[in-house]
């Protein structure tokens, strides 16, 4: 019989097992999950304001041919869409500037620079630029946060934060028709063709 050193570990005892460090989340996972996180916040701050905007359109066009419904309904949720946060579109996003802007923390107006600045103990100035995502989005949230009606926030939103973030600017499509306002009721147009629409909602409020 082979001698059998005492080194030898048993073949009968289980083997050990070899634990890995928990793996951590990568800064752009992480910077992905915030961001994905804010912007589910903000959906749920502007869904009551979205479900009123919406049940008010679809009264106001109630009476109107299906497709001038659908046509109004569909606008509706652009505009719904056009206030919410785009994980893809708005990648960049300063969540430090957005929350500052959100939650109304006080921030100086620097009339120089033409900016906002969010002074931080211990931190670097956080430079706020009117128009641009943060500061738009943030005005956004805080009022529906504060109740307003989606129309209100759109009004509100637009006089505050008076450009668009050139990443977020929407390119016009080629070729656009031009549009020639007359004492119809319906626009005329020249260029591509289109079906003509109602100049307005029924009992316009919207």
């Amino acid at each position: 019989m082979p001698d059998v050193h005492a080194s030898m570990p048993d073949p009968r005892d289980p083997l050990p097992v070899r634990r890995l460090p928990a793996e951590q989340p990568s800064n752009r996972h992480r910077r992905a999950l915030d961001l994905a996180e804010e912007a589910e916040r903000h959906r749920s701050l502007l869904r009551s304001a979205a479900a009123d905007y919406r049940w008010r359109v679809a009264q106001r066009v109630s009476e109107l041919a299906p497709e001038d419904q659908r046509y109004y309904l569909d606008e509706a949720e652009r505009l719904i869409e056009q206030l919410m946060i785009d994980p893809v579109r708005h990648s960049t996003l300063d969540l430090d500037a957005y929350r500052a802007i959100r939650d109304g923390v006080p921030v100086t107006y620097d009339s120089a620079q033409r900016m906002y600045v969010l002074r931080r103990p211990g931190r670097d100035p956080l430079p706020i630029r009117p128009g641009l995502a943060e500061h738009r989005l943030g005005v956004i949230a805080r009022l529906a946060g504060l109740g307003l009606r989606l129309d209100q926030i759109q009004v509100v939103a637009l006089t505050t934060a008076q450009m668009v973030a050139p990443h977020e600017a929407a390119v016009p499509p080629r070729g656009a028709p031009e549009v020639l306002r007359g004492t119809t009721g319906f626009p005329s147009r020249r260029g591509a063709p289109v079906t003509p629409r109602p100049s307005g909602l029924p009992n316009s409020g919207v």
